[in-house]
């Protein structure tokens, strides 16, 4: 994997992080509280983030699109009902999935319908 999308995926990684530290600073009942907005509520928002997310490392493991957003519907209401600490902890534990398929991809992402090139040194 080139060094260019190994930081931008800490700096994914580091930016998540710095929502779920000031979404801790704030009253527990903002989380899950309505909202009027594109997504009914923070939970909502951090749900389809992680499931977006985790829907692109099921693609670049090998399943197809489809599938990926299948299990994606089938975690939606389940995500969307957990609290802020069990969505940092689901947050992390993708992290490191994305990490162990990163290393394990020493030149670069890559799909049977896809490639994204390397950048020249």
């Amino acid at each position: 994997m080139s060094d260019l999308a190994f930081k931008l995926y800490e700096y994914n990684v580091w930016a998540n992080q710095q929502i779920f530290n000031r979404l801790k600073e704030l009253p527990k009942e903002v989380y899950h509280q309505e909202i009027q907005s594109v997504f009914p509520s923070i939970s909502h928002v951090l749900s389809h983030v992680y499931l977006s997310e985790l829907g692109w490392i099921e693609v670049f493991s090998g399943k197809t699109l489809s599938d990926a957003m299948a299990l994606a519907e089938q975690l939606k209401e389940q995500t969307e009902a957990k609290e802020i600490e069990e969505m940092e902890d689901l947050f992390l534990r993708l992290s490191e999935r994305y990490i162990l398929f990163y290393s394990k991809k020493n030149s670069s992402i890559s799909h049977s319908r896809f490639k994204i090139p390397q950048a020249e040194s």
